[in-house]
């Protein structure tokens, strides 16, 4: 399964369209929040599903902070990462995600893309999309039951 990560898109869902585009065998978007109205923007104009996970940005927001479940035959915790205090470091991201029982976390808040391992873990934060950023990105992971992956996509 081919998933397209998103976070903190701030106003830009012209954005991860365009990268769809780009990449249009993606079966999934995962949008992590902050301006999650970006994210229903984009259910509305592409026929690729998504999961909406609401951040700080979003108050309003009717959807729960955080998920977790299987997709593509592995666990997946997902949250913005404010919660976590993520900007100050991952240690409680990394034990939340543990006590998930999940193999791979997906975060974002940082506006700082990262893929990284750590004790079996697979961490991955798309960075932002937001359009006053110079150091624009998201992530295409992609999960199998035997294998995950993730890759950053700068723009």
């Amino acid at each position: 399964m081919k998933i397209m990560v998103i976070s903190d898109t701030h106003g830009n869902y012209l954005g991860p369209l365009a990268c769809l585009e780009e990449g249009s065998d993606v079966e999934l978007i995962v949008h992590l929040g902050d301006e999650i109205s970006d994210g229903r923007m984009l259910q509305k104009l592409t026929h690729v599903p998504l999961i909406l996970v609401p951040g700080n940005c979003d108050p309003d927001a009717r959807e729960p902070r955080e998920l977790c479940g299987v997709l593509g035959g592995q666990r997946i915790f997902m949250t913005h990462g404010d919660l976590y205090r993520v900007k100050s470091g991952l240690d409680l991201l990394i034990a939340k995600a543990v006590s998930e029982k999940a193999a791979v976390v997906l975060f974002g808040h940082t506006h700082m893309p990262l893929v990284q391992r750590e004790n079996g873990l697979l961490l991955v934060n798309p960075g932002t999309l937001m359009t006053a950023s110079k150091n624009r990105s998201y992530a295409i992971l992609e999960v199998s039951a035997e294998s995950v992956s993730a890759e950053i996509v700068a723009l």
